[in-house]
């Protein structure tokens, strides 16, 4: 019987490796500026990739454009602007998308994604 547990916990936890942690906060209408940074690689040096957050307040939250329901052009009109949105905060891997055919290593952390451009 304690063999039979422990091979179950074994393959729980074997079947739940390495899939992508998400925890949705909260979701809200809100104004904020949408900038424009370069991807930093993890030894400190920039790349010519740009990403696009939203800066509310003191905060600059990365936007996950593959699990939002707009697209980067959609949002490119409002840059160095303010942008009303619909959005959620998110808890996870920033990097990693669900139709990814092949794990990628993923910064991790708050990030949003956007349901809605409110024009």
């Amino acid at each position: 019987m304690k063999i039979q547990l422990l091979t179950a916990c074994i393959l729980l936890a074997f079947a739940s490796f390495g899939q992508e942690k998400r925890e949705m906060k909260k979701s809200n209408i809100t104004t904020c500026l949408l900038v424009e940074k370069a991807f930093v690689k993890k030894n400190g040096e920039p790349t010519d990739t740009k990403e696009l957050y939203l800066r509310c307040s003191v905060q600059d939250y990365f936007i996950k454009i593959c699990e939002s329901d707009v697209t980067r052009k959609d949002l490119e009109e409002y840059l160095d602007r303010g942008i009303a949105v619909t959005m959620e905060i998110m808890e996870g891997e920033w990097d990693s998308c669900p139709d990814d055919k092949y794990q990628v290593q993923s910064r991790v952390g708050t990030y949003i994604i956007i349901k809605s451009i409110e024009k």
